[in-house]
């Protein structure tokens, strides 16, 4: 899944110590924002599941800092760095539609008529590993996969996936996962290829050709 380039965000937590942080994913729906912020773990913030604080967006793409109170529903803790996910609140029409110009248009959502099919390589036993393409780009894809794949998935750091596209045949290829978290009935992940594998090259050529045609 594809970062959001140069969206910095300033966290100032309730003891009113400040942190910076990079956003790396924005997902808006019915009126909602959920940014997935991650910092340097050596200087992260530490802040409770269901706490609320003020966040300041900034970017040389927006006309001006967007403040906005936000509450924490995701905290992930890696090696090197601490990830959250903040659900904004009270967002602002004019906010959501300034997020959605900064997320891109390098990420797109397949036609309903002409799916991208995915096949859980990882998944064993008898339990349906398909997944369902929430959007996708050239260097990554997020997914939308059942509670009961998660139990299987849940200690993987990275996922071998057969993807299917239309009219271009299917793909083998091995994606990190940068992010997982509750999305409706479901858990969508933020899958990442990984550019160090011999078969990206060829992976990205086809996503390409995929996406131009899906442009047009």
């Amino acid at each position: 899944m594809t970062s959001v380039p140069g969206l910095q965000v300033h966290v100032r937590s309730v003891q009113n110590e400040q942190f910076q942080g990079e956003c790396t994913d924005l997902d808006s729906r019915k009126g909602e924002v959920i940014a997935l912020v991650e910092f340097a773990s050596e200087r992260a913030p530490v802040i409770a599941l269901g706490e609320t604080i003020r966040l300041t967006i900034r970017s040389g793409g927006l006309s001006s800092p967007i403040e906005a109170k936000a509450t924490v529903v995701l905290r992930t803790d890696e090696r090197t760095r601490r990830c959250y996910s903040f659900r904004l609140n009270k967002v602002s029409e004019g906010l959501l539609l300034q997020l959605a110009n900064r997320r891109g248009p390098g990420r797109l959502r397949p036609r309903a008529s002409r799916p991208v099919r995915i096949r859980l390589l990882d998944v064993t036993g008898d339990v349906h590993s398909e997944a369902i393409v929430h959007d996708i780009s050239a260097t990554g894809l997020a997914i939308l996969v059942e509670p009961v794949l998660e139990k299987q998935l849940c200690n993987l750091l990275q996922l071998r996936l057969a993807i299917l596209l239309p009219d271009k045949g299917s793909i083998e290829t091995t994606a990190k996962v940068r992010h997982r978290r509750m999305f409706g009935s479901a858990i969508l992940y933020g899958l990442q290829f990984d550019g160090q594998l011999p078969e990206f090259m060829y992976t990205q050529e086809l996503l390409l050709s995929y996406l131009t045609n899906l442009r047009s």
